[in-house]
């Protein structure tokens, strides 16, 4: 037990090691979000090179518990009044939900011949973990869906920054998360971001929340700084440390495929998620030209990535994490209340 346990601190370690290089050699190129395109780019590679890494649940917690609090931190007393003006795309949000999963679904189905519960799950713009647990209840591939799901954050992560940084001015000189100068002593800072991880984590748990680990932190955090008690920053070498973290998570799934087998995963998956960023440009543009928001934000809000990772390229181009976490929490939610109901299965022949 004490090797087993070793041995997956170990190939974590390298994996964090890999990945940093990935990191630093991104950041060198001034490539957007470098720490966790280029961590997830090199732990990929090193996974289908077979070289010994890996990123377990046990050890992605303690990175996406650092995240939420990064997260958490983004938010401010002035959202609100933001999140008014939010109503038309969160309104707009069930119809854009369904159209995406019903294309999803038909090119898995017609295009990739998977079997229904795995084109279904496989298809449905809904979390991971989630999927891949009612894929599997209803006889879906648990592998393939949990696959497809990993293959499409890793491309829409890899893709999103750089489209949105060529056309968003803004963005062109925010290539690294920027943290703002505060008041506080450093050994403040720490109080209050140790406080938000450890409640964070213990009521996360205790509410049975998904994805407590990073939930938990994430509400703390968010809860501290939106009533103002607080306005804390993580350090930028903490926060380079938590992506290059998350980018390893994701770079490792991939782990234990034979090259072939990875290169037909990624062709269907860039199917599924060029299905899905030009669905999701073509309503953002609507959306922005009838609001007056900000395309590039409404684009990473309605975007097929995972919450932590579009918020992460929120926060890295300087624009506002905090409506793209509040939105993506409605897309999980929704999906999660509604996609089993709308799946049917297989008749008998």
């Amino acid at each position: 037990m004490r090797r087993d346990a070793a041995n997956i601190v170990l190939r974590f370690v390298a994996a964090i090691a890999v990945g940093a290089a990935g990191g630093a050699l991104f950041a060198a190129i001034g490539a957007p979000l470098p720490w966790v395109l280029g961590s997830m780019a090199a732990c990929a590679i090193a996974s289908i090179a077979r070289l010994p890494i890996a990123a377990s649940g046990a050890t992605r917690r303690p990175m996406a518990a650092i995240i939420g609090v990064v997260l958490g931190s983004s938010f401010h007393p002035g959202l609100i009044a933001l999140a008014r003006e939010w109503w038309l795309p969160l309104v707009l949000l069930p119809p854009f939900l369904a159209l995406a999963g019903l294309l999803c679904v038909v090119w898995f189905r017609r295009v990739a011949g998977f079997d229904r519960a795995t084109a279904y799950f496989a298809g449905m713009p809904g979390g991971i973990a989630e999927m891949v647990v009612m894929g599997g209840e209803r006889g879906g591939d648990e592998r393939t869906i949990s696959l497809i799901h990993g293959a499409r954050i890793f491309l829409v992560v890899f893709i999103l920054p750089f489209v949105i940084r060529h056309f968003h001015a803004a963005a062109s000189v925010a290539v690294a998360p920027v943290t703002a100068p505060s008041p506080w002593p450093e050994a403040a800072l720490f109080l209050w971001g140790g406080l938000s991880l450890a409640v964070g984590l213990i009521l996360g748990r205790a509410l049975r929340l998904p994805a407590w680990h990073l939930m938990g932190p994430l509400a703390v955090s968010a809860a501290l700084h939106m009533t103002g008690i607080t306005d804390f920053r993580v350090p930028a070498w903490l926060l380079a440390a938590a992506q290059i973290g998350l980018g390893a998570t994701i770079g490792c799934r991939f782990a234990g495929l034979r090259l072939r087998a990875f290169v037909r995963l990624l062709a269907l998956a860039a199917g599924s998620t060029l299905i899905l960023l030009v669905l999701t440009f073509a309503v953002a543009g609507a959306v922005g030209r009838a609001t007056g928001i900000d395309i590039a934000l409404l684009a990473l809000a309605y975007s097929p990535g995972g919450l932590a990772e579009m918020s992460m390229v929120a926060l890295s181009l300087s624009l506002e994490p905090g409506i793209v976490v509040v939105t993506h929490l409605a897309r999980v939610a929704l999906v999660l209340l509604f996609a089993p109901f709308a799946f049917q299965p297989e008749k008998p022949s």
